[in-house]
C-alpha cells in the first residue's frame, strides 16, 4: 500500500512540473510574440512615415494636383501691376527753390501775341513754397533707375523706349548720351521716376511759375530777345537741335536760364507735369495750389522740344505760357521730345 502511494505521489509532482514548465515556456513565447509585435508595429509606423515623407517631399518638387499651396512658380505669374519697388531709394538731383506766392498764370496778351485758346484768362495763382529740378533728368539718372527695376516696361503702361526700339532718336542706350535729358519717356515713367527718387512730377502752375517768375514774362530771360539757339535747344533755321540733330547736354544754354535758376525751361525737351490735361480749366481752376482737372484723356506737357522749329507761326510751344495734352502713353506713341524734370 505504501508503495503505491509513494508511487502516487511521485505522479502528482511529475504532473506539477510539467505544468510549472509549460506555463513558463508560454510567458517567454508571449512575451516573444509581444516583442515581435512591437517590433513590427514600429516598422510599419516606421515605414508609413517614410512614405508620407517621400510623398510630401515629391509633392513639394513636382506640386501636383491636389497641392494645396498657392504658391506658383514665378514666371507663370501674370502681373498687370508695375513690380513693386522700394520707393524713395534713389539719388535726386540738384534742385532750385521757389518761394511762396502769388504769379500771373496764363497767356499775358501785353507780350504775347501768338496764345492758344486754352492759355485764358490770364489769372493769379497762388502756390505754397516748393522745390523743382534744376536741370532735366538726364540719362544716366535715368539709368539707375531702370536697373534698379522702379523704371520698367514690365507692367500695363511701358516707361521708356531706348535707341534699340523703333524710335531711333531715343537718347536711351545711344552713345555719349548720358548728360544729355532722358526722352522717349510716357507721362508713367517720369512718375515712377520721380517717385523712386522720393519725389514726384511737378503741377502744371509749379512748372510755369518755375518758369517765368512772377512778372508775366513770355519767356524764362525775358520778354525779349525771341526765341533762338542763344537762349534753348530748337530748331531756330539752323537744323533741329541747333544744327546737331539732337538734344543737347542739360544745362548747355544759360542764357536761357529762369528767374529762380531753372535750366533748359524752354526747349530740349517738352516736360511732362502731373496734371491732367484740359483746354478750359483755367476758367475754373482754383486760386491756391491748383493740381488740374479730376481726369482727362491726356496729361499736360510744356516747354517745347529740340525740334521744334522757331519760325512756325504755330511754333509758339517755346513759350513759358504754351499748353500741350498728350496721352501719358506718349506724344505721338513715345516721341523722342518727351522729358521731365522732378519736384519736391
Amino acid at each position: 500500500m505504501t508503495k503505491y502511494l509513494f508511487f502516487l505521489a511521485a505522479l502528482t509532482l511529475m504532473i506539477a512540473c510539467t505544468d510549472g514548465a509549460k506555463t513558463q515556456t508560454d510567458d517567454t513565447i508571449d512575451n516573444d510574440t509581444a516583442v515581435d509585435n512591437d517590433t513590427v508595429t514600429d516598422n510599419i509606423i516606421d515605414n508609413d512615415t517614410a512614405e508620407t515623407d517621400d510623398t510630401l517631399t515629391d509633392n513639394l518638387l513636382t506640386d501636383e494636383p491636389g497641392d494645396d499651396s498657392d504658391t506658383q512658380p514665378d514666371e507663370l505669374m501674370t502681373d498687370t501691376e508695375q513690380p513693386d519697388v522700394d520707393h524713395g531709394t534713389g539719388t535726386p538731383g540738384e534742385m532750385v527753390s521757389v518761394p511762396a506766392g502769388e504769379f500771373q498764370m496764363g497767356c499775358n496778351e501785353a507780350v504775347d501775341d501768338i496764345c492758344g485758346g486754352d492759355e485764358f484768362p490770364y489769372h493769379a495763382v497762388t502756390l505754397s513754397a516748393y522745390q523743382i529740378g534744376k536741370y532735366e533728368v538726364t540719362v544716366a539718372e535715368y539709368r539707375k533707375c531702370v536697373e534698379s527695376g522702379a523704371c520698367n516696361n514690365g507692367g500695363e503702361h511701358i516707361h521708356y523706349s531706348t535707341k534699340a526700339d523703333e524710335f531711333s532718336r531715343c537718347n536711351f542706350g545711344a552713345e555719349g548720351r548720358d548728360a544729355h535729358p532722358m526722352q522717349c519717356v510716357t507721362w508713367y515713367g517720369a512718375k515712377a521716376y520721380c517717385e523712386w527718387i522720393g519725389q514726384r512730377l511737378p503741377t502744371e502752375a509749379e512748372w510755369e511759375k518755375a518758369a517765368r517768375g512772377t512778372d508775366g514774362r513770355k519767356y524764362p530771360w525775358g520778354n525779349e530777345p525771341l526765341v533762338s539757339c542763344d537762349h534753348a535747344v530748337i530748331d531756330d533755321g539752323s537744323g533741329e537741335g541747333c544744327g546737331t540733330l539732337s538734344t543737347w547736354p542739360v544745362g548747355s544754354k544759360p542764357n536761357g536760364v529762369s528767374p529762380y535758376g531753372a535750366h533748359d525751361m524752354i526747349g530740349n525737351v517738352a516736360e511732362w507735369v502731373n496734371d491732367w490735361y484740359d483746354g478750359d480749366y483755367y476758367a475754373t481752376s482754383p486760386a491756391n495750389d491748383p493740381a488740374g482737372p479730376e481726369i482727362s484723356e491726356s496729361r499736360v506737357s510744356r516747354g517745347g522740344a529740340w525740334f521744334d522749329y522757331s519760325g512756325n507761326l504755330f511754333g509758339s510751344n517755346q513759350r513759358a505760357s504754351y499748353r500741350d495734352g498728350c496721352s501719358p502713353d506718349g506724344c505721338f506713341g513715345g516721341a523722342a521730345g518727351d522729358g521731365f524734370r522732378c519736384a519736391q
